[in-house]
C-alpha cells in the first residue's frame, strides 16, 4: 500500500507517527485554546491534518507482519515488490 510498509521498522515507525500526531495535535489545541485563538478553522485544519496522517498509519499497524497484500503490481502485473 505505501512505500517501505513491508519492512521491519515500519510498524513502530508507523505506531510513533500516530501517537506523536495525536499528541501534537492535542497540545496544539491546547495552546490555541490557551490563547483564545482557537476556531472552527482550527479545528477543522487540525481534523483534516490527522485525516492525511493516521489512516495509512493504521492500515500498516492492522496489516498482520507476514502479509503481502499485492503479490504483484497493481498497474503492471509483471513488476513484483522487492
Amino acid at each position: 500500500m505505501l512505500p517501505f510498509d513491508n519492512r521491519p521498522w515500519a510498524r513502530p515507525v508507523a505506531g510513533i507517527v500516530v501517537a506523536l500526531s495525536f499528541l501534537a495535535a492535542i497540545l496544539g489545541a491546547y495552546y490555541l485554546n490557551d490563547n483564545d485563538e482557537l476556531h472552527i478553522p482550527e479545528v477543522t485544519g487540525i481534523l483534516l491534518l490527522l485525516l492525511a496522517i493516521v489512516p495509512p498509519n493504521l492500515a500498516i499497524l492492522s496489516k498482520k507482519s507476514g502479509d503481502n497484500q499485492a503479490k504483484s503490481h497493481p498497474i503492471n502485473p509483471t513488476l513484483h515488490p522487492r
